[in-house]
């Protein structure tokens, strides 16, 4: 149970909780405690409306301002492609690249029950390092930094508003060893960081993954490495021409994700 200042004893069993607290204008110290907390991530029910609702109630709790952010780059990108959809904002304005401007943003994002597992699942130790290829908003990095204070995250993510508000929230929270960066990933200059456990979803075209994927190939070759992938498509790549990575698990109740290990020697 919860020992938060505000609610003295307070559950997190429905939505309904949630919301109590979305309403209730929670001091700092009090998000700090529920970040800490691993049923502040949990979903009530294990059904994918009321993963994403759950999570939209969280971004509020902690004070992310993705409405304000998505409108401001929707109406950017508007001025490059008048008539657009989401499918063709983000290349219209990010030199052909897929950002993903104008999706729902809790479709754009993971929802935190579904980071909770996977971290769970990855039985992290401490000090290994994590990073995210195309992280988004960073939320991976506000419930590492919460329940795994002796890891270190970094996000990489194409669209600076959206790193900028990632790092406000770190900030505000004092994520210290958390942190968001402006990356192009495929961009000719950049050179893979070494990490213990890369995350990735369907965030670009094949060559952007099977790119990413040789640079996580390279990294595999000086140490042990875990690779989460979420999404079909990068799964396919995967599958037709990455066989140094073994699949270890396979979601099964869960968003299709999947967890493989590489060690090439």
């Amino acid at each position: 149970m919860l020992q938060l200042e505000f609610f003295p004893r307070t559950e997190l069993k429905s939505l309904t909780d949630f919301q109590k607290l979305e309403l209730a204008g929670l001091c700092l110290a009090d998000k700090k405690i529920l970040i800490e907390s691993c049923e502040f991530y949990q979903t009530p029910k294990a059904n994918d409306v009321i993963r994403r609702q759950h999570s939209n109630i969280v971004d509020h709790i902690l004070g992310f301002r993705f409405k304000y952010v998505e409108e401001m780059l929707i109406a950017e990108a508007r001025g490059f492609d008048p008539d657009g959809s989401c499918e063709t904002l983000g290349p219209s304005m990010h030199q052909g690249i897929q950002t993903w401007v104008g999706l729902d943003v809790q479709i754009l994002q993971t929802p935190y029950s579904e980071i909770l597992r996977i971290l769970q699942l990855l039985k992290i130790r401490p000090y290994q390092h994590i990073i995210d290829l195309g992280s988004a908003y960073g939320r991976m990095g506000v419930v590492i930094g919460g329940l795994y204070i002796k890891n270190s995250f970094m996000g990489f993510e194409y669209v600076k508003p959206r790193v900028d508000e990632g790092n406000r929230i770190y900030k505000e929270l004092g994520l210290s060893r958390c942190q968001q960066v402006v990356q192009d990933l495929y961009d000719k200059n950049f050179k893979m960081p070494e990490a213990d456990i890369y995350f990735m979803y369907d965030y670009g075209q094949v060559e952007h993954i099977d790119h990413t994927l040789k640079q996580i190939e390279a990294v595999a070759y000086k140490r042990p490495i875990k690779v989460v992938v979420r999404g079909k498509f990068t799964k396919g790549i995967i599958a037709q021409g990455h066989e140094w990575l073994e699949l270890k698990y396979e979601g099964k109740l869960e968003e299709l994700f999947s967890i493989y290990t590489a060690y090439i020697n």
